[in-house]
């Protein structure tokens, strides 16, 4: 009865500390006679790749039949039980731990310590960083035309308990691919589940990079569509399930990476007589598969994801509802319903489209409303940086070292800043934060000494600063974002 006792007492303290944790060993266990073990660490454990895991214990037993037992094991989770387990290997014997961590990922390590009358366990989780795990990335552009990628880091709660500050490390392509160098024209970087994308359109590449190591793992080469193909975005999402990538060139066309065969081919699933230069690229978080190409020639506009469940639904034009007019941005609301900023005869007009057709025999638009736009209309315009704010239902847009917010329920764009960065500030990129709560701006300063790229994260609702500026810290931006993990 005595040791079915200790059995179960054990097994309540194991199901305390992990419900789905399942150790793959055996060990016998009982109770240990009287020993205070206290080591250095806490029960959580981060470090950096390469680090030792280094714990020093204290003891109070004096005995000479005392053993010590470290193993470790990789932290398996069952995708589709949600199970963990783990197979643990031996590492050391002795009561303290120096071991130098050689992968990635997340652990638990044991500790079996044992006597004549039995033996005890204590477990640690240890999460092994990367250098590059989470933080603020910057893909900028040098001097010489060449990409560059500055990254500041997360810190953990070790370092910020050591009183250690985030700062920004340069050239990180570089220093993590032996030299190797991003090539001309950096426009655009995402993340797609665990891998980078940095698209650099003038050397006509699309490098595919580890997320958490920056390591380089695969090139796609467009120039096999002759040198007329220059692509100059990325459509994407950023999920395991995402598994194309498309692209559109300023001379016409559409591309489509597929990322588990690493090949690239055109886009058939759209005209082919139609010279698509460009689209709208970030697709609203509720409905990521919604996109809009455009064609800059003919007035035209294609998107997919209305009237749909079915993504798959083929895309359908605008037919002639915007000829005569220049279209200089299409986005999306919340709701999927496309809105069209265009111009015609200097009458600057707002278009609403809702997600469904009015008539399926005719595909006849569903045209909410459209309002023709009284103010400020040079200030927003086909190149102007923008970027859409989802649950607000706003568009912020930059001009020089000023923020627009602009609501989409207001026919005149604002003529008042709604962010205004110091003097000399040029606006490049802006980015948002995944709960849309913080705007990033990435910055160019022409008569800064150094590095002239800077970033400035302010509350997309009030307008004000968070924290101090990040000034002198890259390259010319040219996309700024928050990785995470």
């Amino acid at each position: 009865m005595k040791r079915l006792y200790y059995i179960i007492s054990f097994l309540v303290i194991l199901f305390s500390f992990n419900s789905c944790y399942d150790d793959s060993s055996s060990l016998a266990v009982k109770e240990i006679a009287e020993i205070q073990v206290t080591s250095n660490v806490k029960d959580t454990i981060n470090l950096y790749l390469g680090d030792n895991i280094s714990i020093k214990n204290q003891y109070s037993y004096t005995g000479d039949d005392i053993s010590w037992q470290w193993s470790i094991g990789k932290y398996t989770e069952n995708a589709v039980t949600d199970q963990v387990s783990t197979v643990f290997k031996e590492i050391s014997t002795g009561p303290d731990l120096e071991y130098k961590t050689t992968d990635l990922g997340h652990y638990f390590l044991r500790l079996v310590t044992t006597n004549k009358y039995g033996s005890d366990i204590k477990y640690y989780h240890v999460f092994v960083n990367s250098e590059f795990e989470e933080g603020y990335l910057i893909l900028g552009k040098r001097e010489d035309g060449k990409g560059s990628l500055a990254f500041m880091k997360t810190l953990t709660p070790e370092e910020i308990a050591q009183g250690l500050q985030p700062e920004f490390r340069q050239n990180l392509f570089a220093y993590t691919n032996d030299g190797e160098e991003l090539g001309e024209g950096p426009i655009d970087c995402d993340k797609v589940y665990d891998k980078l994308y940095i698209m650099c359109g003038k050397a006509q590449k699309l490098y595919q990079i580890d997320a958490k190591s920056f390591q380089l793992v695969h090139v796609f080469d467009y120039s096999i569509y002759g040198n007329d193909f220059v692509p100059q975005d990325l459509i994407s999402y950023d999920s395991k399930y995402c598994s194309e990538i498309y692209s559109t060139s300023p001379n016409g066309g559409v591309t489509k990476v597929q990322i588990a065969d690493l090949e690239i081919f055109p886009y058939t699933d759209l005209p082919q007589n139609i010279k698509f230069t460009r689209t709208y690229d970030r697709p609203n978080y509720s409905a990521s598969k919604v996109i809009a190409f455009i064609d800059d020639v003919n007035s035209k506009i294609y998107a997919s994801g209305f009237n749909a469940a079915d993504f798959s639904f083929s895309y359908f034009p605008c037919y002639d509802y915007f000829d005569g007019r220049e279209i200089i941005q299409v986005f999306f609301d919340v709701d999927g319903n496309m809105l069209v900023y265009t111009i015609k005869e200097d009458k600057y007009y707002l278009t609403k489209i809702g997600s469904t057709l009015t008539s399926f025999e005719t595909l006849q638009l569903d045209v909410v409303y459209e309002r023709e736009c009284t103010e400020n209309t040079t200030l927003f315009n086909k190149n102007s940086v923008f970027e859409v704010n989802d649950p607000s239902s706003c568009l912020f847009f930059g001009n020089q070292n000023m923020v627009y917010k602009w609501t989409y329920n207001q026919s005149e764009i604002p003529s008042k800043a709604f962010i205004t960065l110091p003097d000399g500030e040029i606006i490049k990129c802006m980015n948002q934060s995944a709960d849309h709560k913080q705007l990033y701006i990435g910055t160019y300063n022409s008569s800064r000494s150094g590095l002239k790229g800077s970033l400035y994260i302010y509350d997309s609702d009030t307008g004000k600063v968070i924290g101090k500026p990040y000034e002198g810290v890259a390259d010319e931006p040219v996309k700024v974002m928050y990785k995470v993990k």
